[in-house]
């Protein structure tokens, strides 16, 4: 029994971190039969821990919870910081810019704390704001519940400050994209939120690492067009760029 539940717990832990494994891959790493993770699935299912699809197995609250902050601090750091670097060359002297929360916002701050010029940032980063504390620029958190586990901010308030202000550029992430589908959010919530800061910029970059591509999640943002461009690392393959490029500025 202890053996079980070990091997459904990792099982768990694996699917969090990957949803494109399949039974094949886990039978393999595990040491067992095929049979033996199916069974495992199967109970996992009826526990509602997870949800298997024609090509996919998910955790049940995959679609409506994000992974916690420490969790993907530690995810694709490296391209998040190149996406960083590159978004800087649209920041300005003396503008007002927008931060949606997340991990690669997160590094455009730490990028900001280290320049000369002087800008107001608007963010619902609890996280992004602490990291801009002893900074020189001016920082305006949006007002509204905190996202336990995350650090974002939302609900009515959010969604009050955001309808009544106005940037020269917001920098917006997203969990999933999809070149045909568009953008997509975990809840109907962070989807408004994330359109009103788009609305928000007279310029709006999506800024996203490659890993993001070809998934979708609950709730529709936006369509790829809608953004002025889409800041993202290196490991889109030429065809994939071109794909992009016929729906927006790829940088």
């Amino acid at each position: 029994m202890e053996m079980k539940s070990k091997r459904q717990q990792y099982i768990l832990n694996r699917v969090a971190e990957n949803n494109e494994l399949t039974i094949e891959m886990l039978a393999g790493e595990l040491d067992v039969s095929e049979m033996t993770v199916r069974r495992d699935l199967k109970e996992l299912e009826e526990k509602e821990q997870v949800i298997r699809t024609s090509n996919a197995i998910l955790l049940k609250d995959s679609f409506l919870n994000e992974v916690p902050f420490v969790k993907k601090q530690l995810v694709n750091i490296e391209e998040k910081r190149l996406i960083a670097k590159k978004a800087l060359n649209y920041i300005h002297d003396k503008e007002t810019i927008l931060l949606d929360a997340g991990t690669t916002t997160l590094e455009i701050c730490k990028l900001l704390k280290t320049k000369d010029f002087k800008v107001r940032i608007v963010t619902n980063d609890i996280k992004a704001a602490a990291e801009l504390i002893d900074s020189q620029h001016e920082v305006i958190i949006l007002g509204g519940t905190v996202q336990q586990n995350v650090g974002s901010m939302y609900g009515t308030q959010t969604v009050d400050m955001l309808e009544n202000i106005k940037v020269n550029v917001s920098f917006v992430g997203t969990q999933a994209m999809d070149i045909d589908e568009g953008i997509f959010a975990p809840t109907i919530e962070k989807a408004k939120v994330k359109r009103l800061m788009m609305q928000c910029g007279h310029s709006a970059y999506l800024v996203v690492d490659s890993s993001k591509l070809n998934h979708t999640a609950f709730s529709k943002i936006c369509e790829l067009e809608d953004f002025t461009g889409i800041i993202t690392d290196d490991h889109f393959d030429e065809k994939t760029v071109a794909l992009l490029e016929e729906k927006t500025t790829v940088i």
